[in-house]
């Protein structure tokens, strides 16, 4: 009774569902990602016009400077208009210059210039010779941007004097940009929120139908109306499904993957998550050939994933099954020559008619899966596989016509985690894996120089 009792207050617990979950946490990141965005935009914006100002007043002094005319030393002359700048000319356009002396003292200042030594004096800051400086200051109630340099000016006879330019420029301007672009900024990143929350929902909802479906079935198995989960799933839950009817009807339970096992399965899954990132981005496919793919490459990914665990819980095993060579090497070079469009290789196959081989599927896949990627990332242009059996045993040689591979560099690059070249992508692991595969199978791997003019790979089983 007692167990019952608890058994009714756990169901009596409030229920979230998946979707609801995913949704309130995709809301919540994307209401703080709007917002740092915001934030980033608007500060990168900001930074952005503040450099433009500090760039255009740079030019301004430089406009001043060659006005400017020494008479005699601590005696600066400039003109009373300014030719460059209208604005230096308008009483209250909002620009204006000023010049100091070393004891900071008013000397000149342009027409449009509001403020005098006596009542208004510009404050100064604190630099040196030569070194332009930015700096928001107000006077008046109204902000200012204002910029300072002081000058050396060297006369004929040797002596040295300087001279503080000031240029001021009114901030409401800038300040009226920086509010059109916070409304507009705000505004356009408010419906794109809403409508990625609205999109969010309706796909999240589609999505998850198969999921609440496999729920139910999972309900009626545990009342003993159903033995195992049907089979009516999309392509992407049909391994899943298959699984969990398999751990259903069996009691073996897989152990954890080891720390190296992790390294090999991110290895092994980047050719076919590559293959799938060259057809999103690749326009000329169709709905059905990109669904055709993807599919292919989930289910081989799925495959990458069960072998790997198994290599995990067991360890490397031979699995005296034979399989067919010709086939399995075109599926590679299908898949390879879609990672590696952008650079153009092609990869040629010659096997003969066929050619059995006494591999695993997975241990044949891990293999020349590194080998032949290997050569299509080194390659320039052309990948050569040819496949025979020769003395009794089948040999598969692996060419290419990129740099080759140094001499003193071949045994090296078998071992885990060397690298022929750190400036190229990768971790080192794909050729230790094929070294302890082929070893399992007592084969044997030469690395020789190939006659297109790179490296030459021989694999005998």
């Amino acid at each position: 009774m007692q167990e019952q009792a608890e058994h009714k207050a756990i169901k009596t617990k409030p229920k979230y569902s998946l979707q609801r979950r995913l949704l309130l946490n995709t809301s919540i990141v994307l209401v703080f990602f709007i917002i740092a965005m915001s934030f980033v935009l608007l500060d990168s914006y900001k930074t952005g016009i503040r450099q433009a100002t500090f760039e255009r007043l740079y030019a301004q002094f430089y406009s001043l400077l060659s006005y400017a005319d020494e008479l005699e030393p601590g005696d600066l002359f400039l003109p009373e208009e300014i030719p460059s700048d209208k604005r230096f000319n308008q009483y209250n356009s909002g620009m204006s210059a000023l010049v100091y002396d070393e004891t900071e003292s008013l000397i000149w200042k342009s027409l449009s210039a509001r403020y005098d030594q006596e009542q208004h004096k510009v404050p100064l800051p604190l630099s040196l010779p030569g070194e332009g400086t930015l700096a928001e200051i107000t006077m008046d109630d109204t902000e200012f941007f204002r910029f300072h340099y002081i000058a050396e000016w060297e006369s004929p006879e040797g002596a040295i004097s300087l001279y503080h330019f000031v240029i001021l420029e009114n901030k409401r301007p800038f300040d009226q940009v920086i509010s059109a672009y916070r409304n507009q900024l705000w505004f356009w990143l408010s419906i794109m929120a809403l409508s990625l929350l609205v999109i969010l929902f309706v796909v999240m909802r589609w999505t998850l139908r198969p999921i609440r479906r496999a729920v139910k079935e999972l309900h009626q198995i545990e009342k003993g109306l159903l033995s195992t989960l049907s089979d009516q799933y999309p392509q992407e839950l049909q391994r899943l499904t298959e699984n969990i009817n398999r751990f259903i009807q069996s009691e073996r339970h897989q152990s954890k993957r080891y720390r190296e096992t992790l390294g090999n399965l991110a290895h092994s899954l980047k050719t076919p998550l590559a293959v799938m990132h060259t057809a999103l981005q690749n326009k000329s496919n169709d709905a059905d050939e990109l669904s055709a793919i993807c599919s292919d490459q989930i289910g081989r990914m799925d495959q990458i994933v069960a072998y790997q665990l198994q290599r995990a819980t067991s360890g490397p095993q031979v699995m005296m099954r034979s399989m067919e060579v010709e086939p399995a090497l075109d599926k590679l070079a299908t898949s390879l020559q879609k990672v590696y469009q952008e650079k153009g290789v092609s990869i040629d196959a010659d096997v003969s008619k066929g050619l059995m081989i006494a591999l695993d599927e997975g241990d044949f896949y891990e293999v020349f899966g590194n080998v032949l990627d290997n050569a299509c990332k080194w390659t320039e242009s052309k990948v050569r596989v040819k496949a025979q059996r020769m003395a009794g045993k089948v040999q598969i040689t692996v060419e290419d016509n990129g740099p080759g591979i140094p001499e003193n560099v071949r045994l090296a690059i078998l071992s885990r985690g060397k690298r022929l070249d750190e400036t190229v992508e990768g971790q080192g692991i794909g050729m230790s894996v094929v070294t302890e595969i082929v070893s399992a199978y007592n084969g044997k791997i030469e690395i020789d120089t190939s006659e297109l003019g790179g490296a030459l790979m021989r694999l005998s089983f």
